[in-house]
């Protein structure tokens, strides 16, 4: 009698009102931040909006978009543990933005349960400008010195994506960072084609901050310089001249 109550009801009939509550905050959050971006939304469920913004006490303003503002890229240091003097010249072309539907520095959204907007993630400084910082600074740590002009070794770059996708469960919240990167490398006749894909994540319990957006897409740019530095067939060429 202690155990059942008044009422004999299966185990789950003691879990789902522990768990109704908990689902009710996460709706009402959810109204509470999404009202002042698409109030129109919310005009058609005037009553329960109503409701869930009370259960909250009341809706307030928020900002549509989270700026993330990147460290300069600082590559890992040898086993000198600094640059080794420069033995030769390398050009590295304009970074070319290859994204689909690119937008400047936006690289997605932060989103809720029902993959409800709550606004735009942008990064400073632009994606093709972190790249180009990312192989110059790659590069240098090689032993090349950046050339302007036509030199004997010339690389060129194409920014397939650079996004990030917060992911909404009940209880968290996965940020996914993706970087997808095309290079091409030419060694007098010698061309060297490559594609490098990194993904990084970070899961968080209250809410994808500026924070924590930041450490997964400075992850991804990490992992993007770990794989230029780490790749055999490109040190290969570049050992070649």
């Amino acid at each position: 009698m202690l155990f059942s109550g008044l009422f004999d009801v299966p185990w789950w009939g003691h879990v789902a009102p522990a768990l109704a509550p908990t689902y009710v905050t996460i709706a009402a959050v959810t109204v509470y931040l999404h009202c002042r971006q698409a109030p129109r939304t919310l005009d058609r469920l005037a009553v329960i909006s109503s409701v869930l913004v009370l259960f909250v006490s009341g809706c307030a303003t928020v900002s549509e978009n989270v700026l993330v503002s990147l460290r300069p890229y600082q590559p890992q240091p040898g086993e000198n543990k600094s640059p080794p003097e420069p033995t030769g010249k390398v050009r590295i072309g304009p970074v070319r933005d290859a994204r689909v539907n690119a937008a400047g520095g936006l690289i997605g959204e932060r989103r809720t349960i029902g993959n409800i907007s709550m606004g735009g993630i942008e990064v400073r400084p632009l994606p093709t400008d972190v790249i180009a910082l990312l192989l110059r600074a790659e590069f240098t740590q090689m032993g090349y010195s950046i050339a302007d002009s036509a030199e004997q070794l010339a690389v060129e770059a194409q920014l397939r994506r650079f996004q990030v996708a917060t992911s909404a469960t009940a209880p968290y919240w996965d940020v996914n960072g993706t970087i997808e990167l095309d290079l091409t490398v030419t060694a007098q006749t010698t061309k060297y084609d490559v594609h490098y894909v990194v993904t990084c994540t970070d899961r968080t319990y209250l809410w994808p901050s500026e924070e924590i957006i930041g450490k997964v897409v400075s992850a991804c740019v990490g992992s993007i310089g770990a794989k230029v530095r780490s790749d055999a067939k490109l040190a290969k060429l570049i050992g070649s001249q």
